[in-house]
């Protein structure tokens, strides 16, 4: 007989995963204690503890003060950044309608809109010069009130001051792509650069998060037809949450001379 060599708290921890997801744990519900769980399986507490931080570090469930640890409630979100902006047409933001797919009640709260000095790196893309302040728009998006990202739009201030509803959370039809274009500086390309990092203590706070759960930060870039960068946004998103999709077309090697 060949002996599993995964350490035994990591077999656990797949047992339990396969209970999630055939339903016999099920969404939103409150997992076994680790007593009642080790005493069922025959190891030890301390064997079980570990299989549910595993759990834990992956999404599958999360520690809710006075309820205990419960089994995870939104699905796979996935965002196809391709495609993603085809819901400016639809009057909603893209992470809006993202959410909608899944019939999930989608949420956008506003944490702050208005006149802010941007980060050094931003400015840079923007080509700001020091001291000159963007226009930030920074916002949590939810699913069933449960957070799904953290998203800080930053914008050049000497273009967007003008326009009344980029300071509004509604922007209007098209969001604030829409009134850019209005302004004559619609984005028509896109950048995103995407890295994968621990959250810092304030994002835990704000996504729900352990210590040790990985984020996506993505930074988006739009750019007009001119070329100039005219947003930048940064997206924090829990890994276990999202699958990113990106598509292109086979072409001829970019001409190197």
């Amino acid at each position: 007989m060949i002996e599993n060599p995964k350490p035994q708290y990591a077999q656990i921890a797949e047992l339990l995963r396969a209970r999630i997801e055939d339903g016999t744990y099920e969404a939103g519900a409150v997992l076994p204690s680790e007593d009642r769980l080790a005493e069922e399986l025959g190891v030890s507490r301390v064997t079980v503890n570990r299989a549910v931080g595993l759990l834990r570090s992956s999404g599958d469930v999360r520690v809710k003060r006075g309820v205990g640890t419960t089994i995870r409630t939104l699905p796979q979100i996935h965002r196809d950044a391709s495609a993603r902006y085809a819901a400016r047409g639809e009057g909603a933001g893209a992470g809006e309608v993202e959410v909608r797919k899944l019939n999930l009640k989608s949420r956008t709260d506003y944490r702050r809109i208005g006149q802010a000095e941007p980060p050094a790196a931003v400015a840079k893309v923007l080509g700001l010069g020091a001291g000159e302040p963007s226009l930030l728009r920074s916002r949590v998006l939810y699913a069933n009130d449960e957070p799904t990202q953290i998203a800080d739009s930053y914008l050049p201030w000497s273009v967007t001051k003008d326009s009344e509803s980029l300071t509004q959370p509604d922007a209007g039809p098209g969001g604030s792509y829409g009134r850019l274009a209005e302004l004559g500086v619609g984005p028509v390309r896109f950048t995103e650069d995407v890295t994968v990092r621990t959250p810092t203590e304030a994002e835990q706070r704000t996504l729900g998060l352990d210590a040790a759960q990985p984020v996506f930060q993505i930074w988006h870039v739009a750019y007009t037809a001119s070329d100039r960068p005219i947003e930048v946004c940064i997206h924090v998103m829990p890994g276990y949450l999202w699958t990113l999709r990106y598509g292109w077309d086979d072409g001829p090697a970019p001409d190197a001379g």
